[in-house]
């Protein structure tokens, strides 16, 4: 009775780590990419900037509207236009 036992526990254990593996193999379906826009045409020009280090990025095509992160925080977002 305990080996009957000790097999059932052993494959629930085994389903739910062979469950929880393809589970993180699979992609988000939930998320969808959003259709990537190129900003430098608005005339206006979008940098962040980290805090922490000082490291700049200059966005030249728009994913989301979230900012990057960098040093485990988000950066600071700074909008310059073009000055004709």
């Amino acid at each position: 009775m305990r080996y009957v036992l000790a097999a059932f526990i052993g494959l629930f254990i085994a389903a739910i780590g062979f469950g929880t593996l393809r589970g993180l193999a699979r992609p988000r379906s939930a998320i969808k990419p959003e259709e990537a826009v190129p900003v430098l045409k608005t005339g206006a020009r979008i940098t962040f900037y980290c805090e922490t280090c000082g490291t700049e990025l200059l966005l030249l095509r728009k994913g989301t509207d979230n900012p990057p992160r960098h040093c485990g925080e988000p950066m600071l977002k700074r909008e310059e236009v073009a000055q004709a």
